[in-house]
């Protein structure tokens, strides 16, 4: 396994979910399917990160595996939407839960992918 590119892909990770989501982004991906904005602010987000994966990995297959996986852990955390239909006053988990889920991805995707 690539530990130098395992730890530079948590690297872009971070630096996607930290610093590249914008505070209008981070609030709208959490009304996907509330307003019209939601969908493009979780979509966004998650291309964010593909795009991030793919020019540090080089491959396209672990590009879309990571964008798509960043998209569906998203919306299991934000959606407001899911939240209600569920009867949940908050996320389906947490922010400690949401990082490892992505970093598991991140990991798994290095092992089996590249």
């Amino acid at each position: 396994m690539d530990f130098v590119l395992l730890l530079t892909l948590i690297a872009g990770h971070y630096l996607a979910d930290f610093g590249l989501q914008s505070q209008h982004m981070a609030a709208k991906k959490q009304l996907i399917f509330l307003d019209p904005m939601g969908i493009h602010a979780l979509t966004s987000h998650a291309f964010i990160h593909a795009i991030i994966a793919g020019l540090l990995s080089g491959s396209i297959l672990a590009a879309a595996i990571i964008g798509s996986a960043h998209w569906l852990i998203d919306f299991g955390k934000a959606s407001k939407w899911l939240h209600k239909k569920l009867g949940k006053e908050e996320g389906l988990y947490g922010i400690h839960v949401d990082q490892a889920l992505h970093i598991a991805v991140i990991f798994i995707v290095v092992v089996t992918v590249i």
